[in-house]
């Protein structure tokens, strides 16, 4: 029994220990440690330039209650003179929120020298169609959505289509 509470008390203490531990981590990290349980995926995809600004565009794939996705577009200044980086615009991709109920893939890019297109496929969480969402980035707050529904030899033959009309894929 003294055996047992010794135990007991040690790992209580080491618990108190571990919990001080994060604390720490709180204060140098508060950022990445706070960031909201319902971003699912974040990833930068396509550099941006401007007559007066740089960045890249930064996507944040998001996972609601009920498990279907949302995206936000973010279009991140690169800092200057010290300065850190800075969102200049974020959109939330509002057909997304308002007119399918899907889970999807966080989006594929591919540069052009006008824009940035983003390709993600998609399935409807209540009937299992399948969908490819694209969307057009050419400036900071300029986005254009179309969906189009899916089958089988289509996806084959569109992934075709945009290797040969001169997409590059970003890495």
């Amino acid at each position: 029994m003294k055996c047992l509470f010794a135990g007991l008390v040690l790992a209580l203490s080491y618990s108190v220990f571990s919990f001080s531990a994060y604390a720490e981590a709180d204060d140098e990290m508060p950022v990445i440690y706070k960031l909201p349980v319902w971003v699912d995926a974040v990833t930068e995809v396509c550099p941006w330039k401007s007559s007066s600004a740089e960045g890249y565009i930064r996507l944040i794939r998001t996972e609601k209650e009920d498990g279907r996705n949302g995206l936000y577009v973010q279009w991140i200044r690169a800092g200057i003179a010290g300065r850190p980086a800075e969102a200049v615009s974020t959109l939330a991709v509002t057909q997304l929120e308002k007119d399918y109920m899907v889970r999807m893939a966080v989006p594929e890019p591919q540069l052009s020298r006008t824009a940035c297109h983003l390709t993600a496929d998609a399935e409807d969480m209540m009937n299992e169609r399948r969908y490819r969402f694209d969307l057009m980035l050419k400036g900071p707050g300029k986005l254009e959505f179309s969906a189009m529904r899916l089958y089988d030899s289509e996806v084959r033959e569109d992934v075709r289509r945009s290797e040969e009309d001169g997409w590059v894929r970003v890495n």
